[in-house]
């Protein structure tokens, strides 16, 4: 399905600033919970921004980088599901910490299982 990432997420998340420190975006195909970070969410990156791109429907974890209080920078991480042409937020972490990947272990396997 073609679809501008920037335009779609922000317009299920109107408040966050698309990738002002960074960030990326990434299927996920399958956990591997013998590791307890980000390495546990098995995957390939992709491309993601204000262009338009082929993305096939499955799992994608987008991690967007942004200014946060203090001027610390903040990572956040949204869980999405691409199926039948509709992008749908699963699940998000806002200024996650070292085990971020871990709170979406359950929402991740539900997923795969359904499909």
């Amino acid at each position: 399905m073609i679809l501008n990432w920037q335009k779609e997420i922000t317009n299920i998340d109107p408040g966050m600033k698309f990738r002002s420190e960074g960030g990326w975006l990434k299927t996920i195909e399958k956990l591997d919970k013998s590791v307890s970070n980000g390495y546990s969410l098995v995957g390939d990156f992709v491309k993601s921004g204000d262009f338009e791109e082929d993305y096939s429907e499955g799992l994608y974890l987008d991690c967007n980088k942004e200014q946060g209080k203090k001027k610390k920078q903040q990572t956040d991480y949204r869980l999405f599901r691409l199926a039948n042409g509709q992008l749908r937020l699963l699940d998000m972490i806002i200024d996650g910490e070292a085990s971020w990947a871990c709170e979406f272990w359950d929402t991740i396997e539900e997923e795969l299982e359904e499909f």
